[in-house]
C-alpha cells in the first residue's frame, strides 16, 4: 500500500495533531452528555475535511505544483532509458515505428508501461480481471511486434497512470518519457492531461504524441496543451467538489442520526428510571396526611389478662425527609413520649390534644418506646407503650 505521508517528519507532525485534537474529544465525552461527544468529533473532522478538499482544489487546479523529481540515472553515462506510456494507442503503427526507431539506437533501453485504466466501479463489480486481460494482450501484441527482447521490455499496472509512472520512476529510472494519448479523452485511452501532470512531476524530458486513428502521431503545440490543463483541472474539481458536498451530507446525516439516537437512549433510560421509581413508590404503604390518635391509661388488654397503659396507634408509616402530622389526645394526666433515638426522633406528648410533627430523614424501621415511667410492661412491648416507625 502506497504511504501517504511523504517523510517521518510529516508522519510525526500528523501524529501529533491527531492526539491534540483527540483532546477536546475526551473532555466533551468525561463533561458533558454522550452526543456532544460527537458534535465535537463531527466538527473536527469537518475542519481535517474541509482544509484537506481546499488543499487538493487548489492542487487539481493547478495553483500549488508539486516539487520535480530527479531520478538518478542507472547504467553506463552512455546508456539512454525511455520509458513509454500508452493504453489503447499502443496498436497505432506510427508509435510501434517509434519505439522500433528507439530500440535502434546503440545505448538505449525502452519500457514499455501499460496502465490498465481501472475504475472504481470496475472495481466494485468485479470487472478487474476483464481490463488486465485487455492491457495485457495490448502490450504483449506490441512486444511481439517491436522484438528486441533484451532492449524493449514492458509491464501493465493496475494503479493509477501517475502512480503507475511514479513507481516506474523508482524502477526503471526513465531519463525521457513519452505519453501517447488520443486528442480528446476516450473510454478506454489515457487522460490527454498526463503529460502535462508527468512534465510537473518530474524533471526529465516529456514528449506528448498524440492520434488519431490512421492518422500519424503529432505533438500537441501549447495552446492544446493548456487546453488539456485547464480542462482537466475544472472538470476534476468539479467532480472533487460534488464528492466533497456528498461527503459533507452524508457526514452531516450520520451526525444527526448518531445524535438523534443518543438521546434517544438518553431519554428511554430517564423513562425507564422514571418508571421505575413510580413502580417503587406505588407499591409502598399509603400515608395519610394527618394521624389521629390518643394515649389512654389502662385501655389494651395484655396477654396474662390485665389492662395496660396504650397508643392507640403505634404504627406509623411516613416518607423519608416529608413532615407527619400526628394529632395525640393524651387522656392521662402525665406526659408519655414517641422516642426513636436510631431515626432521630423524641415527641414528648403533653396531656391534652395536640398537633406534633414527625419527621425521618432516612428510610427504615425504626423502634419506638416511651421514655416517661409509667406502664413497665406496656413499655417494652410494641402495640401498647412502643411500636415501630417505617419510612420509605
Amino acid at each position: 500500500m502506497r504511504s501517504p505521508f511523504h517523510s517521518e517528519p510529516e508522519a510525526f507532525r500528523f501524529l501529533l495533531l491527531l492526539t491534540l485534537a483527540l483532546i477536546p474529544v475526551v473532555l466533551a465525552a468525561a463533561l458533558g452528555p454522550a452526543w456532544l461527544a460527537l458534535v465535537v468529533l463531527t466538527l473536527l473532522l469537518g475542519a481535517v475535511a474541509m482544509r484537506v478538499a481546499q488543499l487538493r482544489m487548489r492542487t487539481l487546479r493547478g495553483l500549488e505544483l508539486p516539487v520535480k523529481m530527479a531520478p538518478p540515472h542507472l547504467g553506463s553515462a552512455a546508456e539512454r532509458r525511455v520509458l513509454v506510456v500508452a493504453n489503447d494507442t499502443l496498436s497505432e503503427e506510427a508509435l510501434l515505428g517509434e519505439v522500433e526507431r528507439l530500440a535502434s539506437v546503440p545505448h538505449t533501453r525502452v519500457f514499455l508501461l501499460v496502465p490498465a485504466l481501472i475504475s472504481r466501479g470496475a472495481r466494485l463489480t468485479g470487472g478487474v480481471d476483464g481490463l488486465l486481460d485487455r492491457a495485457r494482450v495490448r502490450l504483449q501484441t506490441a512486444l511481439d511486434r517491436v522484438g528486441r527482447e533484451l532492449i524493449v521490455a514492458g509491464a501493465i499496472s493496475e494503479a493509477d497512470p501517475l502512480e503507475a509512472i511514479e513507481d516506474a520512476f523508482a524502477t526503471f529510472a526513465p531519463d525521457e518519457v513519452i505519453v501517447s494519448t488520443r486528442w480528446e479523452r476516450t473510454a478506454g485511452g489515457l487522460e490527454p492531461r498526463l503529460a502535462g501532470l508527468v512534465r510537473e512531476r518530474f524533471a526529465v524530458p516529456v514528449r506528448h504524441l498524440v492520434f488519431e486513428p490512421g492518422s500519424p502521431a503529432r505533438e500537441p503545440d501549447k495552446d492544446t496543451e493548456a487546453r488539456y490543463r485547464h480542462e482537466f483541472g475544472e472538470v476534476a474539481a468539479r467532480k472533487f467538489g460534488l464528492k466533497a458536498i456528498a461527503g459533507a451530507g452524508i457526514l452531516a446525516a450520520v451526525l444527526m442520526s448518531m445524535v438523534a439516537l443518543v438521546q434517544s437512549s438518553e431519554r428511554e433510560e430517564a423513562r425507564a428510571a422514571s418508571q421505575a421509581v413510580a413502580e417503587r413508590t406505588a407499591a409502598l404503604p399509603p400515608v395519610t396526611n394527618a394521624v389521629n390518635l390518643s394515649v389512654i391509661a389502662e385501655y389494651k388488654r395484655g396477654p396474662e389478662g390485665e389492662k395496660h397503659d396504650a397508643f392507640t396507634t403505634t404504627e406509623f408509616v411516613v416518607r423519608a425527609g416529608q413532615p407527619q402530622e400526628l394529632r395525640i389526645d393524651n387522656t392521662d394526666s402525665v406526659p408519655h413520649s414517641i422516642t426513636a433515638p436510631a431515626a432521630g426522633v423524641n415527641i414528648v406528648v403533653m396531656p391534652g390534644t395536640h398537633t406534633y410533627t414527625l419527621l425521618v430523614k432516612h428510610p427504615g424501621t425504626f423502634l419506638w418506646f416511651c421514655t416517661f415511667v409509667c406502664d413497665e410492661w406496656a413499655m417494652q412491648h410494641p402495640g401498647y407503650m412502643s411500636g415501630y416507625i417505617i419510612a420509605s
